[in-house]
């Protein structure tokens, strides 16, 4: 997953031993890996993207089943502003496994639009099978894949009796119980904290939740004095131009959708964003610049039912 993670937990089991938690959490991300890493040749979602022909039923792990399912009923209530299929417009700017970062022609962006789109993939919830309706499809989980892995290890934990704990994969988090009789303090990343001593924008206080975080301030490239981030607006086929600096979005029980919606709202910029979330009754936190403030000045917001919850 190209990132770190930190596992933190109570237990009152003498019998369990920390070196065979650790080995089965990496036994565990290896398989998520093994199942929808697109910078694994190997992979099943790799395989799906590279060497499935369309109208092809190809069968797929559960797990790889359910994190699909999960993001095209997102992709479906954006109406494609999140996609899991937009994936050749992200490798076209470089933001996928090449890593080859540059600025694209229209044309290029073009053909790149025309082949994705959630409704070019077919799912059979009975047998597990995927299918596309053209060869050159490409699925890409990575806004979902790593919240799933941290709702894995999560759901791992609590099989063990453990009822307090904290599990955390590249920033995306999740919790259930107490720290000593308190909830869980998660930092929020401040996008350019002009403050060195104060690199966070908030802290978080969960319990029983989890948050995941969608920004442009570290994945990005210049290019002419230009900036561009790696979120990708599939109706211009471009990286986004607002002003939205981060997502933070808090559920109940799964990071999967978490870290999913942070990138749907990451989409959509500040005003649509916020309009949708309260709609929706999605708990998000967004931090964004106003029309004239300098490159480090912030502001942010929260969804109404946020208000005086989770030490905000």
């Amino acid at each position: 997953m190209g990132t770190s993670y930190s596992i933190k937990y109570y237990s009152t089991d003498r019998s369990l031993k920390i070196t065979s938690v650790n080995k089965e959490v990496n036994r565990l991300l290896i398989e998520v890996n093994r199942q929808m890493s697109t910078y694994i040749p190997t992979s099943e979602i790799s395989r799906f993207n590279k060497e499935i022909k369309s109208d092809t039923a190809y069968p797929i792990s559960d797990d790889f089943f359910f994190v699909l399912s999960e993001s095209i009923e997102i992709a479906k209530k954006t109406k494609g502003q999140f996609d899991p299929t937009i994936g050749p417009l992200v490798n076209l700017w470089g933001f996928g496994p090449s890593g080859l970062k540059k600025v694209p022609s229209k044309e290029q962006i073009e053909i790149a639009k025309s082949i994705v789109g959630y409704e070019k993939l077919t799912l059979d919830s009975e047998s597990k099978k995927i299918s596309k309706k053209t060869d050159k499809l490409y699925l890409d989980l990575s806004a979902s894949a790593k919240g799933f892995a941290v709702d894995k290890v999560s759901d791992y934990l609590e099989s063990l009796g453990i009822s307090s704990y904290m599990v955390e994969i590249g920033g995306e988090v999740r919790t259930k119980g107490t720290k000593n009789k308190r909830p869980w303090r998660v930092a929020i990343e401040a996008p350019h904290p002009t403050d060195q001593t104060k690199p966070y924008q908030r802290i978080l206080e969960l319990k029983d939740h989890a948050v995941a975080t969608s920004g442009n301030y570290r994945n990005f490239f210049e290019k002419n004095g230009k900036k561009f981030g790696h979120t990708i607006d599939y109706r211009t086929g471009r990286p986004t131009e607002h002003t939205l600096a981060s997502v933070s979005i808090i559920t109940k029980d799964s990071c999967t959708r978490a870290d999913a919606w942070a990138t749907a709202l990451m989409v959509m910029g500040p005003l649509e964003a916020l309009k949708f979330a309260e709609k929706n009754g999605i708990k998000a936190l967004l931090v964004y610049k106003l029309a004239g403030q300098s490159e480090s000045s912030f502001i942010e917001k929260t969804t109404s039912h946020l208000d005086k919850e989770f030490g905000l």
